[in-house]
């Protein structure tokens, strides 16, 4: 047996065991650990059990019993084999195979199944930022999920997003679209299509992606799997954007989770006369980033690979201008106003990179100040403009 029909096997086992038995989280945790490969646990006797089970006799009696049930055992392994052709695969969270990110965050699943794409080779790129909303957009909040996609898959940052109808689909399609890679978190087995228009979508997300739920494959899409999806959703990546919700959407569920995770959060304004905005605009009071741009989100992103690009921009940028040149037409620029990376990059005829660094080494000179993605000049260099 293959180890990832093993894993899928063992993935079902121990949640029918979990159902059955009724051992909570950190228990089930706590067998995996001991017994990785159901095989051991099978062979193990009663007394190996107590010993990490530490619950009364009669406890250990039905564990040992579940686990040596051989019609039970045969019937998960044909499940298995079934789920294996279907191109389903299961990880554990002892695997280190399972997302970093979210073995980070409380009540992290123990085992996902997903389809697609290689999942190590998924979760080793670098940046991951969530994008969720309304299943009943506005042609506004429409356009702004292009957008902001469009220009994260520009930064090669993976888009995940939730599958659902209306700025879910629009943010995988335009990923899709984009040659981004997108993950698909769902409130199903990951053999079912939820809502079933998206066959082809989910499909499409497979190809380059994942799909991915902490539901076994014949899960079906019930009303009380989606709260607890949204934290997946939340848990792993690095930024959750509300594109657009009203203030009672599932949306603002996963924006809850993002702020306890300790993810950032942004939200894209809207009109207070829009009910699918007053969601947005309560986050935004509440504290989140306003986002206006893929760049809010871009310069939030922990340093790595992006920062070196932008360390790397600013030399070529000062390699094609005189400095003082370019100095002059950034400040003349930001003089008596307030612009954003996007805005001021537009404004004097540079790349999104290049402005970026720039505003850095003015930041770290002190001529530049940001405040909620908008940038201004300090005290400093308007005297020195002035002079």
């Amino acid at each position: 047996m293959s180890k990832d029909l093993l894993e899928m096997q063992n993935g079902l086992c121990y949640l029918e065991f979990c159902r059955q038995v009724g051992v909570n989280r950190i228990l089930f945790k706590r067998l995996i650990q001991r017994f990785p490969d159901l095989n051991d646990l099978i062979q193990a006797g009663p007394k190996q059990i107590a010993e990490i089970v530490l619950g009364p006799p009669d406890k250990i009696r039905r564990i040992y019993a579940f686990f040596n049930n051989k019609r039970l055992q045969e019937d998960f392994a044909q499940k298995a084999q079934s789920a294996f052709e279907l191109g389903i695969r299961a990880v554990f969270y002892t695997d280190p195979r399972y997302p970093g990110r979210l073995k980070e965050i409380n009540g992290c699943p123990t085992v996902l199944f997903y389809r697609g794409q290689d999942i190590a080779s998924i979760f080793a790129k670098e940046y991951f930022v969530t994008l969720v909303g309304t299943r009943t957009p506005t042609p506004y909040g429409k356009m702004v999920s292009r957008k902001i996609v469009a220009d994260l898959a520009a930064d090669s940052v993976v888009i995940i997003s939730g599958m659902a109808r209306g700025i879910d689909a629009e943010v995988h399609r335009t990923a899709l679209r984009e040659g981004a890679t997108t993950i698909a978190v769902i409130g199903s087995g990951p053999d079912l299509v939820y809502p079933p228009e998206h066959n082809d979508l989910m499909e499409e997300i497979a190809r380059t992606g994942l799909v991915i739920s902490e539901l076994p494959p014949g899960a079906p899409p019930r009303r009380q799997h989606f709260p607890a999806r949204n934290r997946i959703l939340s848990g792993l990546a690095d930024a959750v954007a509300v594109i657009e919700a009203s203030v009672d959407s599932g949306t603002m569920i996963t924006a809850g989770f993002a702020g306890e995770q300790g993810r950032d959060v942004f939200a894209v304004p809207g009109s207070i006369l829009s009910p699918l905005s007053q969601g947005c605009n309560k986050l935004i009071q509440e504290g989140a980033e306003v986002l206006t741009s893929a760049s809010d989100i871009l310069w939030r992103l922990p340093k790595g690979a992006l920062q070196t690009r932008i360390e790397q921009a600013v030399r070529t940028a000062v390699n094609r201008f005189e400095p003082e040149d370019l100095l002059t037409r950034v400040i003349n620029a930001l003089t008596g106003h307030e612009m954003t990376l996007a805005d001021l990059a537009v404004h004097v005829n540079l790349s999104l990179p290049d402005i970026a660094g720039i505003l850095t080494g003015l930041e770290m000179n002190g001529l530049v100040v940001c405040s909620r993605g908008r940038y201004s000049l300090t005290e400093s260099a308007l005297c020195c403009n002035n002079s």
